[in-house]
């Protein structure tokens, strides 16, 4: 007797709309160019980060890669996943390569993990180090290097917007480096009090994933990205079940909801 594993399997919703099960849609239906910005929007809890994890395991490679920056002395989900997915864990930029790399290739992944533990001085020196990073991607993307294309994912925005004062750098990122293979990925809980960051990632973002919850205000903001297909954005968000996200692609028209699982 053949046993059939329980694989999770894409339906319609009543709307018409299309839901994908997680991995289905990471492997086979995020198409992601170097360069893009991602915009994951949605308030705290609502697994912004584990998605954009899924999302990286299915695009982030050695001549891509995912420069994870981390603003906080704990968390658990980027420790894990960073660890499952082979990423290099640094304290700060620029790192020297590894000896080991000289025969194995270099990571698909680095997670920038500060050391954390004086309030006085954190959040100044992850600043910094951060603004290195940024810099130094931006730079090498500027000169053509070899391995300059790559991810910046910038969870929690907006502290490194407002409290880190690294606003000015993403702007920029967001605005410039699209040409130059340098994607942003923004993490959004609300569309004010972000900096400047969050409006520009909404006027240049080429994949948005849209969570359920927050106020009208988000809502309508969310209208407003997706243009003609705002009244699907306006009746679906609503209706999404807990770690489920509404994708839309602006330019390619595409809209979906990716599963929870």
């Amino acid at each position: 007797m053949t046993i059939t594993a329980n694989v999770p399997q894409a339906y319609q919703r009543d709307d018409g709309i299309w839901v994908f099960p997680r991995t289905e849609f990471c492997e086979t239906r995020f198409h992601y160019n170097a360069g893009e910005h991602v915009v994951f929007g949605g308030p705290s809890g609502r697994g912004k980060t584990e998605l954009a994890f899924d999302l990286l395991s299915a695009v982030a490679t050695p001549e891509l890669p995912a420069y994870v920056c981390v603003s906080k002395p704990t968390d658990k989900v980027t420790r894990e996943r960073g660890q499952e997915m082979e990423f290099r864990f640094v304290s700060d930029w620029p790192v020297p390569k590894k000896v080991s790399e000289m025969w194995n290739g270099h990571p698909r992944g680095y997670v920038i993990w500060p050391h954390f533990g004086d309030i006085s001085t954190d959040m100044d020196r992850a600043a910094a180090i951060t603004a290195r990073l940024m810099a130094d991607r931006y730079s090498a993307s500027a000169r053509g290097e070899k391995r300059s294309a790559g991810i910046l994912m910038m969870d929690d925005t907006m502290v490194k917007a407002k409290i880190m004062n690294l606003d000015k750098q993403m702007v920029t990122i967001l605005a410039m480096a699209k040409a130059m293979k340098v994607g942003l990925w923004v993490f959004v809980q609300k569309p004010t009090d972000s900096g400047r960051t969050t409006l520009w990632a909404y006027e240049n973002g080429d994949h948005f994933f849209l969570a359920k919850g927050g106020d009208e205000r988000m809502l309508k903001r969310y209208v407003e990205i997706a243009g003609e297909r705002g009244p699907i954005v306006k009746s679906v968000v609503p209706t999404l079940e807990m770690y489920q996200f509404l994708y839309i692609n602006p330019t390619k028209g595409h809209v979906c909801v990716v599963d929870a699982s």
